[in-house]
């Protein structure tokens, strides 16, 4: 029987090219133990990434609405917070300034005055609220300011209050209500510098989107702010030396803030309304990302398994080329003389 054999120069180029081949391998499947990813995509797909390339546009398309997602569940809760605080003021104001408005001594309505001054400034503060540099309140115009200083109101109310020549608490609510609720008044012309074009809509997905159209110039934040510059008027001179008018301004105030607690409460549940569907799309959203991410896996992903003992093979089958090389390097012609 005739045998074949190799030549030592074939036998080289054969060696050679095993353990190029072997190392090849062996680097492959190191690649795809450590990363989880299979090392040749392009086989495992037969070059067809139209699926791959649809799974990431996919994935692409949910991370952007994510981010619009949290964007709007941040400006939702910090109006929420807001409201919160502007609430609890008008809440904790109104029963004690009725109280004191009955009682009608120097010292109560002194003492109500006085905390009415204070709370302006807050409750003006949580109108002029920011939620990473965006104002909650200003419609349309995030970079602006909704509501002027509580000094400036107070002095363009005195100043008003003068010019009408008001004399008495009724004639004082007269300058306020025209103020605060008349079209062109002092509170649109002057107190509230943001846009009366609501915020725009926040995408949360394809189909659907929240807008929280809210803005200070709502009409529960003027009744808001008419029922404790009401008040805070008392605490800045407004009819002083007329204790009795000054108790019915205050008892004024008073009735004005338990009729915006009505109407803050309402902001609040369409607030409340606006945070479930953004939680809604939110977990939407998330079981959208986690299958796509899920599908692309199973397109990328290399089987751990499998991939850990073709490595093994390797590693075997490159100790045995070293090996056989050894043995083969300490061969020589003396050995058989």
């Amino acid at each position: 029987m005739t045998s074949i054999s190799f030549g030592d120069m074939a036998s080289v180029l054969r060696n050679m090219r095993t353990t190029t081949q072997v190392k090849t391998d062996l680097e492959n499947y190191n690649y795809e133990v450590s990363s989880g990813l299979k090392h040749d995509l392009r086989a495992s797909v037969s070059g067809d990434f139209t699926p791959l390339a649809s799974v990431e546009r996919a994935l692409r398309t949910i991370s952007a609405y994510e981010t619009s997602i949290n964007e709007a569940s941040l400006m939702a809760t910090g109006a929420q917070v807001s409201l919160e605080a502007i609430s609890t003021h008008v809440s904790d104001m109104a029963a004690p300034l009725l109280t004191a408005a009955t009682s009608a001594d120097a010292t109560s309505v002194s003492v109500s005055a006085t905390d009415a001054r204070t709370r302006l400034d807050a409750v003006i503060s949580a109108m002029n609220a920011r939620i990473s540099g965006r104002a909650l309140f200003a419609g349309a115009a995030t970079g602006q300011v909704p509501m002027i200083s509580s000094d400036d109101m107070l002095t363009a109310l005195q100043t008003d209050i003068a010019a009408a020549g008001a004399t008495t608490a009724d004639d004082v609510a007269t300058v306020l209500d025209t103020w605060f609720n008349t079209a062109g008044g002092g509170f649109e012309t002057l107190a509230y510098q943001g846009s009366d074009t609501p915020l725009s809509a926040m995408a949360l997905s394809e189909t659907e989107s929240v807008s929280l159209e809210l803005t200070a110039a709502d009409p529960a934040f003027r009744d808001t702010l008419r029922g404790i510059a009401t008040a805070a008027l008392v605490a800045e001179g407004t009819l002083d030396g007329d204790l009795t008018q000054q108790a019915e301004m205050i008892r004024d105030a008073g009735e004005v803030l338990l009729g915006a607690e009505s109407g803050l409460a309402d902001i609040r549940a369409h607030v409340g309304s606006v945070e479930a569907r953004i939680e809604e799309a939110l977990l939407t959203n998330s079981a959208q990302g986690y299958a796509y991410e899920s599908a692309k896996s199973d397109i990328v992903s290399a089987d751990i398994y499998e991939s850990a003992a073709l490595l093994t093979q390797a590693e075997s089958q490159l100790e045995l080329i070293y090996t056989l090389t050894a043995r083969l390097s300490r061969l020589s012609l003396s050995d058989y003389l």
